[in-house]
Formats: structure tokens, sequence, C-alpha cells
């Protein structure tokens, strides 16, 4: 009995310290697969007026504006976009990329940092998936003051992995999506600006087989 004490006493200890170096190994392993790439940080890409679409029914209005004072405290950013629309709820704007933005990779998570100047709106990412259908992506309201990074998961509904493994497909950004709250009579100005848009990513599954037999 005297023995068997101590030995039980020292699994107390040991137990601990593998599982504590269990999670460790977890979170280092999670790191190498997954990184974080850049899709769009607005540095070197025009943005205009047309870069924002809408429907304007009497006084909505919407421009869009690089601009170059305050950028979102990431990775060393010197330019963001600029988004200014208005409108009332019922609006829907449109904020299109001024390139094509793919992901070729599987992706876990997509994230975006806006600046918000405490209005009334949501913001919605819209993508289109391998098998070319569109699904909304939640990012959540602007009602916030400064910039914050608004991260949106991808649900198992979105469809990354090609359907035949040697048929690369990718998945796209095509807009995001603002729809100002506020229930006034008439429009009022909304402005929002947005900085780096990334991405969580690890390799798609390749296949390794040959069918030359």
């Amino acid at each position: 009995m005297k023995r068997i004490i101590p030995f039980l006493i020292m699994l107390l200890f040991i137990l601990p310290l593998q599982s504590q170096e269990q999670e460790s190994e977890a979170e280092e392993t999670y790191q190498n697969v997954y990184t974080e790439i850049a899709l769009e940080d607005f540095e070197t890409n025009e943005y205009t007026d047309n870069n924002v679409r809408f429907i304007k029914t009497r006084d909505q209005a919407g421009g869009a504006q690089i601009r170059d004072q305050f950028p979102a405290p990431f990775n060393n950013s010197k330019k963001y976009l600029g988004i200014k629309v208005n409108g009332k709820s019922g609006d829907t704007f449109q904020i299109f990329p001024a390139k094509p933005i793919e992901i070729k990779k599987y992706a876990q998570s997509i994230s975006v940092w806006v600046y918000g100047k405490n209005f009334a709106g949501d913001l919605t990412l819209i993508v289109q998936d391998a098998a070319d259908k569109t699904h909304r992506l939640n990012m959540g309201k602007t009602n916030f003051l400064g910039w914050k990074k608004i991260t949106v998961n991808l649900p198992k509904g979105v469809k990354q992995q090609d359907a035949y493994l040697e048929q690369e497909k990718s998945l796209r950004i095509l807009h995001i999506q603002y729809k100002p709250a506020n229930r006034t009579i008439h429009p009022i100005w909304h402005y929002f600006y947005i900085d780096d848009i990334t991405a969580t990513v690890r390799d798609k599954y390749k296949d390794s087989q040959s069918d030359d037999w």
C-alpha cells in the first residue's frame, strides 16, 4: 500500500503534463496545416463608384474610393477602400471586387477588416462554390466604432473539394453586400471602410493514384 501511494501521486503530475503536450502538438499540427493568405489588400487595384451597384428608386446613391489615412492595423497596410451609400431599410448595395477573387485551396474561413462608424447596417459576403452554387455568409452589423476584423467560417454546405480530383475548381468571392437598417422616411448617408480580405486555407486533397494500368 505504501508503494502504491507514491505511484498515484506521480500519475497526478504526469497525466496533466501529457495532456498539455498533446494539446500543444494538436495546435502545432493545426498551424502547420492551415495558413492565412491575402486575397485583396487594396494596395494596387483601382476602385471607383462603378464598383458599387444598387437599384436606384429615388434618392439612393453610392460610391467607392481608395483611401490612405488610418488603414487597418494589419500587415503594414497603407491603403484601404472607403464606401459611402445613401439608403434606408429595404435597399441593397453590392460592392464588387476590382478583379475576380478566387480561392484555389480549401478555405476554412474568410476574414475582412471593417471600419464601422456606428451606422445601422448589415454586411453579407456572397460566394460561389465549386459546384457553382451561390451562398450568403453573414458578417454581422456595422454598428461599432473603429477597425474590427470580422471572420466567417464556411459551412459544410459550401462545396470546395473538386467532384473529380483531377478537375480543379475554385471558391469565388462575388461581392460584399450592404443593407442599411435605418427606418427613416428618406435615405441617409452611411459610411464604412474595408481593408485586407484574407482566408485561412489548407491544401486540397490530391489524387496520387495512377489510373494507367
